[in-house]
């Protein structure tokens, strides 16, 4: 879990920078990108709630499995 915990926490960063008027990171968008290859073409801040939407479905799926439902 801690792989989609760290994606959410690159994919907000994204977004705070957008939100404070501020071109994010390239380095941070790149991972983005790297992270969803397919939906990369997005602007910056849909493909971050994209990942986060992404993450947060993996993350059920584990706590589920793991009978934390």
């Amino acid at each position: 879990m801690q792989e989609s915990l760290d994606a959410m926490k690159l994919s907000l960063r994204v977004l705070s920078a957008l939100n404070e008027k501020r071109d994010p990171d390239p380095t941070d968008v790149e991972q983005l990108r790297a992270l969803a290859p397919f939906v990369a073409d997005l602007p910056p801040d849909e493909l971050a709630c994209e990942v986060i939407s992404r993450a947060l479905q993996h993350r059920a799926h584990v706590r589920a499995a793991l009978g934390r439902g």
